[in-house]
């Protein structure tokens, strides 16, 4: 009987061992299934590429604008974050971060105690190295599964990446609430500041949020926030990261909050352009989530004088819109750009997609046509209302309100005044599709039909501020087109170039024909239709008005600057027949907004922008009394001297005419 009770109890134990064992081969089984499972983990710094928040530079290196996805976020490198801050986070978060190997068993047990004795929840046991891996690997789902790969992944990454490199991924991933991911796009959310510059008090609170930031979060609860930076003082106090009086000093800081930053809209429509360019040549998920730093060459100060002035000279609400875009022919770059009245109600961006018809302002490139051609600025022509007979019927030309009904003209005069009956014989004589070639090549992107009416700006499509801006730079440049463009470099987070516009050069017409035809055009701003676009140095430009007074164009240049200004209604069928007691054309509001923007931009590049390029006109006599006569190196655009190859004569105004001698020659 003795030996059957024994056998009964060694088969119960031996069922039980058993049991145990295939438990515990069960658990290794799940635990090797889950290891194996698991993706190849490691921070690699090089390739650790989170959302981060893109920024838009000016020129002068102001900030116009960042970009961001739903994660705002700047990775700041570790050495730039404080030790406050790195020890405020191990002390609160996972204060035995730097001894254990990834999961941390007594402060799981000392979070089931405290949760258990509670009676909710108030402590947790994940180290940094979980929540990491939460982070960067999982998703949020709460299940047994879910947490014990938590676990397994927090060792691998332990064994892949030393602490700092875990620490240092861990505070830039993080979310401090606000909207704010990341420890730099926190200081700047609550303290204004980079995490760099942050204090033990600042450091303390924001380590404090994490845990519940919207329980925590400053700006939620400040009286909640400040108790719980505290706790944090209290906890570095404890494990000796800070002593006593560092402690007491930093608890009796009051929590001063930076008032919310928000980027000053400067430029909106500019800052649009940029941004649509960009995503067209990288992609929106870099723009967005790259951590790109664009780098621009709009000019505050110019785009200043440029909203000014579409306000002065048309104030009131129901006033034409301006559209008006300002390049550095020299090198493609944009620096001013109106866009519209108010971006905010309407984005529709007149000065990059506006397509309207450009009227007389389209003129100077049959003029260009045809100098390339052998015509001469004296040649004569007939200037009265021309009849012919076309592809498509026959194409009656009248003059400007029959300003002209007979006689003849030389070229120059017709620039000048604009005569439509010389032009229109003028595109007849070189050809309408030798016309479209050379505003092409000059910069017109719009497909242009080769149809004579194109002479005097009659487009099937229209062209815009940009492109016109463009074109006529090519003029200025002496011929030489420049691609547009509002980007000057943008780089990457580890300073690397992801994109820079290619400045080439591209020879687009002759720089003798460019010079004759500045000339002819700097005629028009001195005694023609242009008159109101004089800036008291030298400059030249043409007029465009369209019919029925629809549209009305200045376009002109002076110095390194060429501008395109458009002003007339975004729905493109009202009339401009009495704005302010008077007919809109392109010799009024857009030239006088011209004159006033040039005469301020031209200040704000610079007195070397100040002056004619080599295919400036050479100063004629009647220049203005104040004026100098000065000879002009056109390469240096300093003072000639007598080795220089290229130069020109101009005259400019006492103060821009103060400048040095030319080295490079």
């Amino acid at each position: 009987m003795r030996s059957l009770r024994l056998a009964r109890v060694l088969n119960i134990v031996a069922g039980l061992l058993a049991g145990l064992c295939l438990i515990f081969l069960g658990i290794g089984a799940y635990l090797y299934y889950l290891s194996a499972t698991l993706p190849d983990l490691g921070v690699d710094q090089s390739s650790f590429k989170p959302a981060q928040t893109s920024v838009v530079y000016a020129a002068d290196g102001s900030v116009l604008a960042e970009w961001h996805g739903e994660q705002d976020r700047t990775v700041v490198a570790f050495e730039k974050i404080p030790d406050s801050m790195r020890d405020a986070v191990v002390a609160i978060e996972d204060e035995r971060f730097y001894t254990h190997t990834g999961v941390d068993t007594e402060a799981i047990v000392r979070a089931l105690k405290v949760n258990a004795e509670s009676g909710e929840y108030k402590q947790g046991g994940s180290t940094i190295t979980q929540q990491l891996v939460k982070l960067l690997f999982t998703d949020g789902e709460r299940t047994l599964t879910r947490k014990v790969r938590e676990a397994l992944m927090a060792y691998q990454l332990e064994t892949k990446a030393d602490k700092q490199e875990l620490l240092e991924t861990y505070l830039n991933l993080v979310y401090f609430g606000e909207g704010s991911y990341g420890v730099e796009s926190a200081a700047h959310r609550y303290f204004g500041k980079p995490s760099t510059d942050l204090t033990l008090d600042e450091s303390a609170l924001l380590a404090g949020i994490i845990q519940s930031p919207s329980r925590y979060s400053p700006s939620n609860d400040l009286e909640a926030s400040t108790e719980r930076r505290n706790v944090v003082l209290g906890k570095m106090l404890e494990l000796g990261y800070i002593t006593p009086a560092e402690e007491q000093a930093a608890r009796s800081v009051e929590v001063t909050l930076a008032p919310p930053t928000e980027v000053p809209e400067v430029a909106p429509y500019f800052v649009e352009y940029v941004k649509q360019d960009l995503i067209d040549r990288v992609g929106s998920e870099m723009v967005f989530q790259g951590g790109l730093r664009v780098q621009t060459s709009l000019v505050p100060a110019a785009q200043r004088a440029a909203e000014e002035a579409a306000r002065a000279i048309l104030p009131a609400d129901g006033d034409p819109a301006v559209s008006l875009v300002c390049l550095d022919h020299s090198t493609g770059e944009v620096i001013a750009m109106v866009g519209g009245r108010d971006f905010k109600t309407d984005k529709f961006n007149l000065a990059v997609q506006g397509r309207r018809q450009p009227g007389s302002a389209f003129k100077p490139f049959v003029l260009v046509t045809a100098l390339a051609r052998g015509v001469r600025p004296a040649d004569v022509f007939s200037a009265a209302p021309y009849t012919v007979k076309v592809t498509d019927g026959v194409w009656n030309v009248q003059n400007y309100e029959n300003s002209v009904t007979s006689g003849s003209m030389t070229l120059s005069a017709a620039t000048n005044w604009s005569v439509n009956a010389v032009y229109a014989r003028l595109i007849m004589k070189v050809g309408a599709e030798n016309v479209v070639k050379t505003a092409t090549a000059m910069g017109i992107t719009t497909p242009l039909e080769p149809n004579p009416a194109i002479a005097l700006g009659g487009l099937t499509t229209g062209v815009s501020p940009l492109e016109m801006a463009s074109a006529y730079g090519t003029i200025a440049a002496g011929g030489v087109h420049r691609e547009p463009s509002g980007i000057v470099r943008v780089t990457n987070g580890q300073g690397e170039t992801v994109y820079q516009p290619d400045r080439a050069e591209i020879r687009a017409i002759d720089a003798g024909v460019a010079k004759t035809a500045s000339l002819m055009l700097h005629d028009v701003v001195e005694t023609g239709t242009g008159q109101a676009a004089r800036i008291g140095t030298w400059a030249a430009g043409k007029t465009g008005t369209t019919q029925a007074y629809r549209d009305a164009w200045f376009v002109g240049y002076s110095g390194s600057l060429c501008t395109a200004v458009w002003v007339g209604h975004p729905e493109g069928q009202v009339s401009m027949t009495n704005v302010h007691g008077i007919k809109v054309t392109g010799g009024s509001f857009p030239a006088k907004i011209w004159q006033r923007f040039m005469q301020k931009a031209l200040v704000s590049r610079g007195a070397a922008s100040a002056t004619t390029t080599s295919a400036g006109a050479p100063a004629g006599d009647g220049q203005p009394a104040t004026q100098v006569r000065v000879t002009i190196c056109t390469d240096s655009l300093l003072l000639a001297n007598f080795r220089c190859p290229n130069t020109i004569e101009i005259y400019l105004a006492p103060e821009l005419a103060a400048r040095p001698i030319c080295t490079e020659h």
